[in-house]
């Protein structure tokens, strides 16, 4: 019993420093981002301007990293975990609703506004998944 206990606690252990180490790889490219960013608006250079992009390409990567991440190994137990899976939620709700409307374009006409009343449907429900994201993330900053 102590053996499953001691393990449980290692991969809790070790699933917070993922997760740490994510974001703290998150928040460097953002710092260096937005260093890269300020020197570009003091002397507009080609070359700081790929380094920019290279930088916000990577910052991209580093927060869909750190966002899989926790939600592999975090726990609904913080607040970050479920603004993250909020987030997430929206996310597939927008790509569901635009694959909808794109293949709605080829369905008959009859099958078209099937879709197009599940599309609104769904544009609603996802309205609402979002306005509770950005009351909870006032609530959390509040």
């Amino acid at each position: 019993m102590t053996r499953g206990r001691s393990q449980t606690a290692t991969m809790a252990e070790v699933s917070s420093h993922l997760i740490t180490s994510r974001l703290l790889v998150l928040q460097s490219k953002r710092l260096m981002l937005n260093s890269v960013q300020r020197r570009l608006d003091d002397n507009a250079s080609a070359r700081l301007h790929d380094q920019l992009e290279k930088l916000r390409q990577e910052a991209e990567l580093a927060q869909h990293s750190y966002r899989s991440c926790m939600l592999n190994f975090g726990t609904a137990d913080t607040s970050d975990y479920w603004l993250i899976a909020y987030s997430r939620l929206i996310e597939m709700g927008n790509a569901l609703t635009l694959k909808l409307r794109e293949t709605s374009k080829v369905l008959p006409v009859s099958e078209r506004y099937e879709v197009s009343a599940d599309v609104e449907m769904l544009e609603r429900i996802v309205a609402t998944w979002t306005q509770s994201l950005r009351m909870a993330m006032a609530e959390a900053v509040a």
